[in-house]
């Protein structure tokens, strides 16, 4: 029996679209980003517990003071888990809204001494690294998702052939595991992209303060280790008046990768289509229309090509906002949270559904090969065979424009002629011509590094299967280290 769905339409779905679609299809009215701020708050509690043990250490305050502080902030975290928290709207900041609350927990005397040697400038980009970092960790883990489903996929179709296409036009003969290959290999490097980014700001702003550092006597080195950095930042004024910078590789890095989703839900858009028939979309990955009952719209495809736009703007409204701000901290940076966090959510919704849809999705391989038998995508191969001859590319070339046009006006394509209307056209031509034809000989014909030959396919997969491997290792080392 089919079940139900709480929408306008469905009735001619097989499938009831999950949570997730409809979380990721919803307008931002409906479902809203939380603020950014409240994101940050279970960071800011670490910094807080790591900045007060190091104050306590190195003799800044006292371990009894210290004592009371982590017990506050420890009974804080646990209303926070339990969803008991949330900023209060008459606190400028979570900052502010943490150290109120823990001036009423333990009492302005102790509470007051958790702001020593430090600022809200650097408090808050460690906050923000930290959220970022776990951030590039989820995208590695969802992109990997992705690049397995891609890679299974690749294998699965390597030989099967399909039209490739320049200008939304027929023109080589290529495979869908060829297509799924490239996909792959833009993931491959999405992938590679994020691990940098880690490696490149995996450090400690946290002891910057304003901009300028601080007289009192703390161990950086103490808080990076305790919030799992690879060591505090070199310059002071360098990391406060960059602190977009990571914001901004990542906003960049995130761009990247959502482009490269775009172009394969563009195509998979296409290939869906009734003119195409070479794939057909899940019904949980689709939706209806209030008014037509027949509709299935591939809207999660659509989406995630639609908001790439507007992580795009994420990027740009950063850029513009933080260009030419003199040295050191200037209140425009406030501007720098919102489009990042947008951008995270919108990552995370569309890597979240892409692998699951991809992989479900149902392929069409005799409307493909339909597809390619019935066009002229193959054409190049018989300039290429005329080239063997001895013929000149470019003559070779004009042949076959006219050959071309002579099976148009004769509503014919070419293995529909015979040997004596190739004669017609060059005497080079033998019996030969019609295996070089074939759909399995045009794509194994270009057997090069990185073409569309089985075996070149097979060894894109064992490329993209070592950047899987090398980024699943990496995933399980810095989750471990930051647990």
């Amino acid at each position: 029996m089919k079940k139900q769905v709480n929408t306008l339409w469905g009735a001619a779905f097989a499938e009831q679209p999950g949570a997730s679609l409809i979380r990721f299809t919803s307008g931002r009215d409906v479902a809203p980003v939380p603020p950014a701020d409240q994101a940050l708050v279970p960071y800011d509690l670490w910094v807080n517990t790591a900045h007060t043990v190091m104050l306590a250490k190195t003799g800044i305050i006292s371990p009894a003071d210290a004592t009371m502080l982590l017990r506050g902030l420890a009974t804080l975290e646990e209303e926070v888990n339990a969803g008991k928290f949330t900023l209060d709207p008459q606190a400028e900041d979570v900052h502010t809204a943490i150290e109120l609350w823990l001036t009423r927990q333990v009492g302005p005397e102790v509470a007051g001494k958790i702001h020593t040697a430090r600022s809200r400038n650097d408090q808050v980009v460690t906050d923000m690294r930290l959220f970022l970092r776990d951030q590039v960790i989820n995208l590695v883990c969802n992109g990997l998702m992705l690049l397995e489903t891609l890679i299974e996929l690749s294998d699965t179709h390597k030989s099967v052939p399909i039209p490739g296409f320049t200008h939304h036009q027929h023109a080589m003969v290529t495979t869908l595991g060829h297509v799924f290959a490239a996909m792959a290999s833009m993931i491959s490097r999405d992938l590679k992209r994020l691990e940098t980014w880690y490696e490149l700001h995996n450090v400690s702003p946290l002891g910057n303060a304003a901009s300028f550092g601080t007289s009192f006597a703390i161990d950086r080195t103490m808080t990076a280790k305790l919030l799992g950095f690879d060591g505090p930042d070199n310059n002071s004024l360098d990391a406060i008046t960059n602190r977009w910078e990571p914001e901004g590789d990542l906003i960049y890095a995130q761009s990247v990768l959502m482009n490269h989703c775009s172009v394969l839900a563009e195509t998979l858009i296409l290939f869906s289509m009734p003119e195409f028939g070479f794939i057909t979309l899940a019904d949980s990955f689709c939706t209806g229309s209030s008014m037509m009952p027949q509709k299935k719209n591939p809207d999660v495809a659509e989406l995630i090509r639609g908001k790439t736009g507007r992580v795009y703007g994420n990027l740009v409204g950063l850029l513009t906002v933080l260009k030419a701000l003199p040295l050191a901290y200037n209140k425009d940076m406030q501007e720098d949270k919102e489009g990042m966090l947008d951008t995270v959510y919108t990552l995370q919704g569309a890597l979240q559904l892409f692998a699951p849809m991809v992989a479900t999705m149902k392929v069409n391989r005799e409307r493909m090969r339909q597809a390619v038998n019935q066009d002229f995508s193959n054409a190049t191969d018989i300039a290429d065979y005329l080239v063997t001859k001895g013929l000149p590319f470019r003559q070779a070339h004009e042949i076959i424009g006219k050959i071309v046009l002579y099976c148009i006006q004769n509503k014919r394509y070419l293995l529909d002629l015979s040997l004596e209307e190739y004669h017609q056209f060059s005497s080079l031509f033998d019996q030969n011509i019609f295996e070089v034809l074939q759909p399995e000989h045009v794509v194994n014909a270009r057997n090069v590094y990185g073409g569309t030959a089985s075996n070149q396919v097979a060894e894109a997969i064992v490329r993209a299967e070592d950047v899987k491997k090398e980024a699943a290792l990496w995933y399980d080392s810095y989750t471990a280290k930051n647990k």
